[in-house]
């Protein structure tokens, strides 16, 4: 029998039981868009902290105090003096509460305004322009606080903006500047939802400020180790510290386990379609016991019926797959936006002139989906054409004068 008139033939009985043909490529779909969602979610949260990292540069040290010794402009100093420091960047960071906005605190940071470009990487502003490193009272917010998590006018530069401080204290800021929507965080804060002043006007407002940490800067790489070890020396247990490289390295051994660990409960969804299609394919076969008995007296070999309904099983997989990518790749769109974020992993590559660049290229985020993509489709066919090999090989070892006595 030839290899298109089997197709035909295994698309017709699949076609005579539409509604159970139906639920069981659902079944086998659900395993592919699970793959897609979970890993697309996986990759957007590694390629955003990455890019932050990296925006930070590969020779920068992370210092953040232990317990209730918080540094001092005496701290700073002793680091600027330390040979192989570049640049050293003191910051300060509190919750504030802002009067009508949807988020209950919001992070106020207190840095110099030539840091912030350090810290952020680079400046991107749609309104207005940075503070001056005077101590007056600017401000300068994010986008989610200036459109309030788009549900209000946005505030513009030149308003007024009200803060509450954790002791009750009110403060009035003046706006000078609105920053585009980035889609990163920053010592754990999203940049997006924090409001920036200058770290002059802190100090006037605190006599004897202590900073929540400090960003050092090392002039090569070669110095990143040695200054490690110098602020070890200096400060002991007092401070903990970390490199970007290492920080960097952590994030990636995270994420790859999270990875594999996803893949695993995605795998139990193709589990349940497998047995699903097992079930079917065995049904069908008990179903078309005297069908299978007639092909047989006709002249149809042993290896056709098992072929026809191995055929049967790998529709089942390719379709389930089709629909899965389908499915999948629109809610790896969908998704961040009903858990409430903007930043997504574009399945197949972050669209010119996006907001929010997640920092690495897009020919890295289409490599990956790829490999998630080829995985989930290859393990739905794998899993269809598994779950079909009994019963097709029960039905072409079936006795043909048996099959024509059977009722």
């Amino acid at each position: 029998m030839r290899s298109w008139d089997l197709i035909i033939l295994a698309w017709r009985q699949l076609k005579e039981r539409r509604l159970r043909t139906i639920l069981t490529i659902l079944a086998v779909s659900i395993g592919v868009v699970a793959i897609i969602v979970l890993s697309s979610q996986v990759e957007s949260t590694r390629q955003t902290v990455l890019s932050t990292l990296e925006s930070l540069g590969p020779n920068t040290l992370i210092i953040v105090p232990q317990g209730r010794m918080p540094f001092s402009d005496a701290d700073v100093n002793k680091i600027r003096i330390l040979e192989g420091v570049s640049r050293v960047i003191p910051f300060l960071t509190i919750k504030v509460r802002i009067p009508g906005l949807e988020e209950e605190s919001v992070n106020l940071i207190s840095i110099s305004s030539l840091d912030l470009a350090e810290l952020l990487g680079s400046v991107r502003l749609i309104d207005g322009s940075l503070y001056y490193d005077v101590p007056a009272p600017q401000a300068v917010i994010g986008y989610d606080i200036a459109t309030n998590y788009n549900t209000q006018e946005p505030l513009k530069v030149g308003q007024p903006l009200i803060i509450y401080l954790s002791n009750g204290r009110t403060l009035t800021l003046n706006i000078v500047g609105v920053l585009d929507y980035y889609g990163t965080s920053i010592m754990m804060t999203q940049v997006d939802s924090t409001l920036f002043v200058p770290i002059e006007y802190v100090k006037m407002l605190a006599r004897g400020i202590s900073y929540s940490g400090v960003i050092v800067k090392a002039s090569s790489s070669e110095y990143v180790d040695t200054l490690q070890e110098y602020l070890r020396q200096l400060f002991g247990r007092r401070v903990r510290i970390f490199s970007i490289k290492q920080v960097t390295t952590a994030v990636s051994n995270v994420m790859n386990q999270l990875s594999m660990l996803l893949i695993s409960v995605a795998g139990t969804a193709f589990i349940a379609a497998g047995l699903g299609t097992f079930n079917i394919m065995m049904v069908s076969v008990l179903e078309r016991v005297r069908e299978i008995g007639i092909l047989k007296a006709i002249g149809m070999k042993n290896t056709s019926v098992l072929t026809l309904y191995m055929v049967q099983g790998f529709l089942i997989g390719i379709l389930g797959a089709i629909i899965g990518l389908a499915l999948g790749v629109a809610g790896a769109y969908v998704i961040p936006f009903v858990l409430g974020g903007r930043n997504m992993m574009f399945p197949f590559g972050t669209p010119p002139g996006a907001r929010g660049g997640i920092g690495i290229g897009a020919s890295i985020e289409v490599a990956f989906n790829i490999i998630y993509i080829s995985l989930a489709i290859m393990i739905s066919i794998a899993t269809s054409l598994v779950s079909a090999a009994y019963p097709a090989w029960r039905a072409s070892k079936l006795n043909p004068i048996d099959a024509l006595r059977y009722e």
